[in-house]
């Protein structure tokens, strides 16, 4: 208990009141340093080196596991949401209420073609890969690889629009360059790079994705394609690359599946002694 140091409005001497704890809101934004978005521009514009992408990737596998275990997604997994306070990167940001998100970046392709797919918990691992790439890539590299997606325009090849006017041509555009670049890291006889490049090899001459991407029936769509996948593989793909990055970006950006989630994620770490399962 404490003393008041106000006389009460009956003008009655102090006397002993009884404090309890009540919940305090607060914002870790006043402290953040900046995040992972900006952090590129300014720092890694040619590229962060593993050991800061698999920090980072960490720090969202912690955070994500904890919703993915009661079945609740984060809703818009993207640099910007992903905080450097005080040494630590924190997860911010939860949307998932009212389920709006930045298209593209935070959206799995095939996830959003379904009814109920914003819901999915693969966005997150969607936006986890995008993350991932950003840092792999550097913002100078990873903002040119999205110009020439914005510009690329698949109408241009088929008229035919796709079987989902949720799938613009942007998504279309990235949905069939990470296909491609499963087919690529899938060289590198990395267990999960390998099981999903065999899906997305199937996955890219599928009648499935003629409908929703119907300008995958042009030569030349895909070998645009084709060319900017060779881009990113470019950039994972250096010879001191650790096989955890790789990994996790096989995982995140996996398309073909959609059941995918944070607790199903091998744990990245530079380490490999380390556990998959170890998250402390």
């Amino acid at each position: 208990s404490a003393v008041s140091n106000q006389l009460v409005d009956d003008g009655e001497p102090p006397s002993a009141v009884e404090l309890s704890p009540a919940p305090v809101m607060t914002s870790v934004f006043p402290h953040a340093q900046g995040d992972v978005g900006g952090l590129c521009k300014r720092i890694w514009s040619k590229g962060a080196t593993d050991d800061v992408t698999v920090l980072v990737l960490q720090s969202l596998l912690r955070g994500l596991r904890r919703l993915h275990a009661i079945g609740v997604p984060h809703g818009d997994l993207k640099a910007a949401n992903v905080l450097y306070v005080g040494g630590h990167f924190c997860l911010t940001d939860l949307p998932a209420l009212s389920w709006s998100a930045t298209p593209v970046l935070t959206k799995d392709p095939v996830a959003h073609t379904l009814g109920n797919g914003k819901r999915l918990l693969c966005n997150d691992m969607w936006g986890a890969g995008i993350i991932a790439l950003g840092l792999v890539l550097g913002f100078t590299e990873m903002d040119s690889v999205k110009g020439s997606l914005r510009r690329l325009n698949p109408l241009e090849f088929n008229e035919t629009p796709s079987a989902s006017r949720r799938l613009d041509a942007v998504s279309q555009n990235w949905l069939v360059v990470v296909l491609h670049l499963a087919v690529i890291l899938r060289r590198t006889g990395i267990t999960t790079a390998v099981d999903a490049g065999a899906a997305s090899t199937k996955a890219l001459t599928s009648q499935w994705l003629k409908r929703y991407a119907p300008a995958v029936s042009s030569k030349r769509y895909m070998e645009e394609c084709k060319f900017v996948a060779d881009r990113i593989a470019a950039a994972i793909l250096k010879p001191d690359r650790a096989d955890a990055v790789i990994e996790s970006i096989a995982y995140c950006l996996d398309v073909t599946d959609v059941a995918r989630n944070a607790l199903g994620m091998p744990w990245p770490s530079l380490d490999e002694t380390i556990s998959e399962s170890s998250d402390t």
